[in-house]
């Protein structure tokens, strides 16, 4: 059995990191074409590992939930330490998707307005990392309500922010990390019970 969830735990990392490539091809090779000038070095590793941060947390999840799937459909239950990682995967995964979304606010300071024009601005393009951070608090012993949570978090992302084919870097880039991190919270709930740490090593 142990040798069965090895093999598949190899095969998925092997298809998830294909696909993180994928993904990190698709989503900054058009901004990279549409680029009139040559863009330098430094500015193109930094912004590809800006975009690693949201697809680590896609296919991170991705590859805890799956596994977590796998364990408990042929163990009818998760293993002590991927069921500590899974617990406490969700709330990271939050955090950082919240300091993620939290960036795209720092353009406000690009702007020539007045300093109360200005904190006015960051503070109104923080609204949806102010709501998710709410949410986290509100999560954060609640596994139940950090799945129903973020996955409508993940649904109002989606509503508001992949209206057409151009916007799916916003579904891998915000939608799909939230659907996940409300995937982890949902087997947090449903299927490790009792936290982790009080689990038996």
């Amino acid at each position: 059995m142990n040798t069965l969830i090895s093999g598949f735990r190899r095969n998925l990392v092997i298809v998830l990191v294909i696909l993180f490539l994928l993904t990190q091809a698709l989503i900054f090779y058009p901004a990279l074409a549409n680029d009139p000038g040559q863009p330098e070095w430094w500015m193109v590793l930094s912004n590809l590992l800006l975009i690693s941060i949201p697809l680590t947390l896609l296919y991170g999840s991705l590859y805890m939930v799956v596994m977590a799937w796998r364990e408990h459909a042929l163990n009818g239950q998760v293993e002590p330490r991927l069921a500590k990682a899974i617990h406490w995967a969700p709330r990271i995964a939050a955090i950082v998707i919240t300091g993620f979304i939290s960036l795209f606010s720092l353009d406000v300071f690009e702007t020539q307005a007045p300093p109360l024009e200005l904190l006015a601005g960051f503070l109104i393009h923080n609204i949806p990392s102010i709501a998710l951070i709410v949410l986290l608090v509100f999560a954060w012993k609640r596994p139940a309500v950090g799945f129903v949570a973020f996955l409508a978090a993940g649904m109002l992302f989606a509503v508001f922010f992949v209206r057409d084919f151009y916007a799916l870097p916003n579904l891998l880039l915000f939608v799909l990390p939230l659907l996940l991190i409300a995937a982890l919270f949902y087997v947090d709930w449903k299927w490790l019970g009792a936290p982790p740490a009080l689990a038996t090593q």
